[in-house]
């Protein structure tokens, strides 16, 4: 990720966090929705990875974890103790997708507007955490 090497390059820090766009969360058809979460899920996999082949050996490195459970499909990015979640939740013939974490609070619950949205996701998640900075070679 060219934006990671860039952060982790640099010792500034940027003034403003960049916010993943989201959108309230909806019912939707179960097959939309299964397809909306393996979707996202495969492209942060990717990202992480990305990211991780930026980091020092030495640094923290993103971990993605995965949640099965019997009606909602989960993961969770996290990074120095800090995480956001992304899961579908699966009820009455109906998805609900939902963007939990330190940052996303709302009134409504919110999902990720799909997987575009993930590199502000992953970039906020590293800045609110305090990335290291040293000389990165791409």
């Amino acid at each position: 990720m060219q934006r990671i090497a860039t952060i982790v390059g640099s010792e500034i820090v940027p003034a403003a966090l960049p916010m993943p766009t989201t959108r309230i969360s909806e019912r939707i058809a179960t097959g939309t929705g299964a397809d909306r979460q393996v979707a996202v899920r495969s492209m942060a996999e990717q990202l992480v990875c990305e990211a991780n082949a930026v980091l020092d050996e030495s640094d923290d490195h993103l971990a993605l974890v995965d949640e099965t459970l019997p009606s909602e499909l989960a993961f969770e990015v996290r990074y120095r103790g800090r995480a956001a979640r992304v899961s579908t939740t699966f009820a009455d013939g109906a998805a609900y997708g939902r963007l939990v974490g330190d940052g996303f609070e709302s009134e409504l619950p919110q999902e990720l507007d799909g997987p575009t949205a993930l590199p502000d996701l992953i970039v906020r998640l590293l800045l609110e955490s305090g990335i290291n900075h040293h000389p990165v070679t791409l």
